[in-house]
């Protein structure tokens, strides 16, 4: 089926307001104007703080959320879209603050590095020193329960929670109790070049990707393209929702039904007449806003059943 009206019309104003495809745009400028079309913040929430997460390579900034004091509360890692090349702490302000307080947990946002600047790891090593410091009970996230905690991300963030649930499984570290990954790409692959929109081409994929993973031989790693992994057995549960209009569908989806096949627990659902990119646009598209309660409810299922101790996968 063709775009929903209220996408379509989402899409046009994109078109209007950048002036031409991505890939064309500077780097610089791209994160200018995307920056610039931030959804307003218009949600409170009881609190948040900006964090510095120590690293070796000069920290990791987060923004944790609080829905309230309460002790207790489980954890949501958030990372963001942008292709891996742009996006930071405010792009997805009012999505968290609103999916901190519907799914009454804390919600650590991470604001990974970008390349070019910083190509293949660097993303990836920050999202894993991210969790690793959630895992370790800091003090900066008070009392809460740090053993019941998931992944979760969107496109690139999606992807990131892909790759990051393979490195931790494989390092046996703590695995999250679930993947939650919004049109997370699976593998660097245009499957779909039919659907394409000017908030994603085929063309804009492999600009980005080229950015992220310069060197085509790293991207025969899982921890960049986990459909290619040869072995799925014992990574977390993965909610993963797709977008129909989308260059990189069926990619992502044929790895959501290889984890089935593997005997990983796997929700995938397919929101038909939107387009990569609609999941925290609540407030316009019914679809996302659809999306955004199937989200919390699958999350309030994941810690509800959490066992409260932390484990490290078994692997066949």
């Amino acid at each position: 089926m063709p775009l929903s009206p209220e996408a379509q019309r989402v899409v046009d104003a994109s078109a209007a307001r950048m002036g031409r495809p991505m890939h064309e745009i500077p780097v610089a400028d791209l994160r200018a104007a995307l920056a610039a079309g931030a959804i307003p913040v218009t949600t409170p929430i009881h609190r948040t703080d900006n964090l510095v997460v120590p690293s070796g390579t000069g920290g990791v900034p987060v923004r944790v959320y609080r829905p309230s004091d309460a002790p207790g509360l489980p954890i949501v890692q958030w990372m963001h879209s942008g292709g891996f090349v742009v996006g930071n702490l405010d792009q997805n302000d009012e999505y968290l603050r609103k999916l901190s307080t519907a799914s009454r947990s804390v919600v650590v946002s991470v604001d990974y590095r970008l390349a070019p600047e910083h190509p293949y790891p660097a993303a990836l090593d920050d999202c894993r020193t991210v969790w690793e410091w959630i895992k370790s009970g800091p003090a900066e996230l008070h009392d809460a329960d740090v053993t019941k905690a998931v992944l979760a991300g969107e496109s690139a963030g999606g992807a990131l929670t892909f790759t990051l649930s393979h490195q931790l499984r494989d390092m046996e570290l703590p695995l999250p109790d679930a993947q939650v990954a919004l049109y997370g790409t699976a593998v660097m692959e245009v499957t779909n070049p039919e659907q394409a929109t000017v908030l994603l081409s085929p063309e804009d994929c492999y600009w980005f990707w080229d950015m992220y993973v310069p060197d085509r031989t790293e991207r025969e790693s899982p921890y960049v393209c986990p459909g290619d992994g040869a072995e799925l057995i014992g990574l977390p549960p993965a909610f993963i929702a797709t977008a129909e209009v989308d260059p990189t569908r069926d990619g992502t989806e044929e790895y959501a039904r290889r984890m089935r096949e593997e005997g990983v627990p796997v929700e995938l659902l397919r929101y038909d007449g939107v387009m990569h990119g609609f999941a925290t646009m609540t407030a316009v598209l019914p679809q996302a806003d659809e999306l955004f309660g199937t989200i919390t409810g699958y999350l309030a299922r994941v810690f509800e059943s959490a066992t409260g101790i932390d484990s490290v996968p078994t692997v066949r």
